[in-house]
């Protein structure tokens, strides 16, 4: 059984369009739905017992209930139920700070689950995005990526060292490119048109009282210029890392149960 959510088109609906009156449809309607000849429908009628039966027409041209021809085809793997195309956007940033979009079919995502993993993504892509994307991951630092919105997960960024590690063509000439990037690397993305992530930092000691940064769960801080202890003309020693990655999320946990076991 699938069910779509309130407000949404069922994915059913895109099995053919429904009219007023709509809901019976001939052999040739059926065909169209299974997007075969009328043929082959007139042949599973005589095949299959458990064909649904005309519910009007005559016997040269019976009329069939829509609902029930589709419950048989899915039931009998003759149609699929439409999911849409599933893509995965990029907006990468090359050391120059040159930024480009890019789009990958049939993306296949998959994250580390520590900071010392790596993640990797893949997708099918054209040959001209493939030679732009490596041209600015290559170099010493790679590319970051200021925003990966992929399907199954929110929207993803990296500070560097993105770099393509393949590049596979197919049988039919399409071509698939790998990414990866170090696990540690990987935040959420901040909000806003550019995306980006947050950049944390843990101060090695105790900050002051009178620190004016804004703090986070992870006991990390973004600096301000104006902040005596971590501003501009102070160059603070921190333990930097991406706001929503692994790290970030360990610190958070860390501190929450260091909470929680504290006597009162």
């Amino acid at each position: 059984m699938r069910t779509a959510r309130a407000g949404s088109r069922s994915p059913l609906a895109a099995l053919d369009p429904v009219v007023p009156g709509g809901d019976r449809v001939l052999l040739a309607g059926v065909a169209r739905i299974a997007r075969v000849g009328r043929a082959a429908v007139v042949n599973w009628r005589r095949r299959y017992p458990g064909f649904p039966d005309p519910v009007a027409g005559t016997e040269v041209h019976p009329r069939f209930d829509r609902r029930a021809v589709v419950a048989w085809l899915l039931a009998h793997d003759k149609i699929e139920v439409p999911t849409g195309p599933t893509v995965a956007s990029l907006v990468v940033a090359g050391s120059g700070g040159v930024t480009h979009r890019f789009l990958l079919d049939d993306p296949w995502l998959a994250l580390a689950d520590d900071a010392a993993g790596e993640d990797c993504l893949s997708g099918w892509s054209t040959d001209e995005d493939a030679d732009v994307l490596a041209e600015l991951a290559a170099g010493e630092c790679g590319a970051s990526l200021r925003r990966l919105t992929a399907p199954g997960t929110g929207p993803l960024a990296v500070l560097g060292e993105v770099r393509v590690i393949d590049r596979f063509r197919s049988g039919s000439g399409g071509l698939r490119v790998t990414l990866a990037w170090p696990a540690r690397l990987r935040g959420d993305a901040s909000e806003g048109r550019t995306g980006g992530v947050i950049r944390h930092g843990v101060p090695f000691a105790g900050s002051a009282e009178g620190c004016v940064c804004r703090r986070y769960d992870c006991g990390g801080l973004v600096p301000v210029s104006w902040c005596v202890e971590h501003g501009d003309a102070v160059n603070p020693a921190m333990d930097w890392h991406p706001g929503g990655g692994i790290r970030c999320t360990a610190l958070a946990r860390s501190r929450a149960d260091t909470s929680v076991s504290a006597p009162a």
